[in-house]
């Protein structure tokens, strides 16, 4: 059906650009365009309003199939189609597209930074060389000590 419209229109506008073109201006008439002598072919008035009629018709048929076609497409466009499944479906490509520009936005990202050199890490067990802060201090070999027994100072 959808064809047979769309060979009709392609005809009807063949059609109706042929019957607008054969129409004689303010001063001609049909005999002049086919290669006539001025003289009226059809009478005074008669091709004039034939070749109006035609116009007429052939247009009016030419907006009835414009309309069907037109008719044919919004109606293939709304059987294929519900409007908050098109906004889902546009969301879910957005959604789709952040995640993968962010993703390869990290991968550039990482690829363009040098990795950072650490200071070496000292296991706890291993010894360091230096006294313990938390152990006291053993006096230094020939220093005095103080007598185990000596009364501690008063303290205010």
């Amino acid at each position: 059906m959808y064809l047979a419209v769309v060979a009709l229109h392609i005809i009807l506008c063949v059609v109706l650009v042929f019957v607008i073109l054969l129409q004689p201006g303010k001063n001609g008439d049909v005999g002049a365009s086919f290669g006539g002598s001025g003289g009226n072919i059809f009478g005074p008035r008669g091709p004039t309003s034939l070749l109006a009629r035609v116009t007429t018709v052939v247009a009016i048929m030419f907006m009835v199939t414009s309309v069907t076609l037109a008719w044919f497409s919004n109606k293939e466009i709304l059987a294929n189609s519900n409007v908050m499944d098109a906004i889902d479906l546009e969301q879910q490509k957005q959604k789709a597209n952040d995640a993968k520009a962010a993703e390869e936005a990290q991968k550039k990202l990482d690829e363009t930074m040098a990795p950072v050199p650490t200071a070496p890490t000292v296991p706890e067990s291993a010894p360091t060389g230096l006294p313990d802060p938390a152990a006291p201090a053993a006096p230094a070999p020939g220093a005095p000590t103080a007598p185990a027994s000596a009364p501690a100072a008063p303290t205010p």
